[in-house]
């Protein structure tokens, strides 16, 4: 049962986080708890985030790691993850109280819309709706959410779009990072992959009489994930597999089907698809590409100027710092601040 939660709590919110690419919700998972609290952790020009809605997101942040990469984490480094969080948390609330000043609307459609896409990640609807009881969220808390991340997208939006890039700028940077486009020759193919060298035989026999389709043999014999896709590896360069399967790999013309190749993995066969040369692109094919990083790196910092702006001109007070946890046993914010006064453990407060 718990492996099930923990699977709808990670399908919901990578869905949500991939729609939109911005902030965390805050809320999302417990959402406003029923459990009312006064003491907030973080103030913002009034509007304050309480422990229960950071903690909230927090479980749901961490829900996305693997357990060996949680493990791997030391208290220092939760601790700043903590601390990110939580900014997060306030830049969220500083786009959302300008795109209520700005008074965005959204309309119900854009949010229909939305809800949509998050299904089409589900088999059925009852599979949606176990995923949103698993996780304690009502439809009309998920529809709000979504409301505030579009407001917030617009505000967003509005910042991107007064970007510019000119020809000179693409070419400048063409000039300084022209190795970089350097596209080393790489090849496209399938393999199919067993245990034994006897079966791996007997499969390349039914491949040369021409019995039955790569891929197709692909899907009901080889061992490995890229059975899936009929054993397509997609294109790769030199380097990026054992030189057993490289070497055969690339030695192969489009079409050509290998013997059997031994590695560490198994027994291989291998057949190739396409092959592209080693190619130095102009800067005309390059220009698409180039046009991409720029508008990339300068859609970030149009977003830290505006939330530098608004952090800026706004009453913003921290009232917990969770990197205070390395120095002491580890407390919840609100048993720190209800703990005698005297204690090391007192919150940290300061402001913009």
């Amino acid at each position: 049962m718990m492996r099930t939660i923990r699977k709808y709590m990670k399908i919901i919110l990578i869905i949500v986080i991939a729609a939109f690419g911005v902030s965390i919700f805050y809320g999302l998972g417990q959402y406003r708890s029923s459990q009312k609290t006064k003491y907030y952790i973080a103030e913002i020009n009034g509007v304050g985030i309480s422990y229960n809605q950071w903690q909230a997101t927090f479980q749901n942040t961490i829900s996305r790691y693997d357990n060996k990469t949680i493990s791997s984490m030391d208290q220092s480094t939760i601790n700043s993850l903590k601390n990110n969080i939580l900014q997060q948390m306030i830049n969220s609330e500083l786009l959302f109280q300008q795109a209520k000043k700005e008074k965005v609307k959204i309309s119900k459609n854009d949010i229909d819309s939305e809800i949509d896409k998050i299904k089409e990640n589900f088999s059925s609807p009852e599979e949606f709706d176990n995923a949103l009881k698993a996780n304690n969220i009502a439809l009309n808390q998920l529809q709000d959410d979504i409301k505030k991340q579009l407001m917030i997208n617009y505000v967003l939006g509005e910042a991107k779009n007064k970007i510019t890039i000119t020809d000179d700028e693409l070419l400048e940077y063409f000039n300084k990072n022209k190795d970089s486009f350097f596209e080393p020759e790489k090849v496209h193919a399938l393999h199919i992959i067993v245990n034994t060298e006897e079966e791996a035989n007997n499969i390349l026999n039914k491949l040369k009489e021409g019995i039955i389709d790569f891929s197709e043999l692909a899907k009901q014999k080889s061992i490995d994930a890229s059975a899936l896709n009929g054993g397509d590896l997609g294109f790769f360069t030199r380097g990026q597999m054992v030189k057993e399967f490289e070497d055969a790999a690339f030695s192969l013309k489009p079409g050509e089907i290998s013997n059997v190749v031994k590695t560490e993995f198994g027994y291989h066969i291998i057949k190739l698809v396409e092959k592209k040369e080693a190619h130095n692109p102009t800067f005309e094919e390059a220009k698409e590409n180039i046009n991409n990083i720029l508008k990339n790196q300068k859609e970030i910092e149009a977003t830290q100027n505006l939330v530098s702006n608004l952090t800026a001109n706004a009453n913003i007070i921290i009232k917990y710092d969770f990197k205070s946890e390395n120095q002491s046993s580890s407390s919840s914010p609100e048993e720190t601040q209800t703990s005698n006064s005297t204690t090391t453990d007192s919150p940290r407060e300061y402001s913009n």
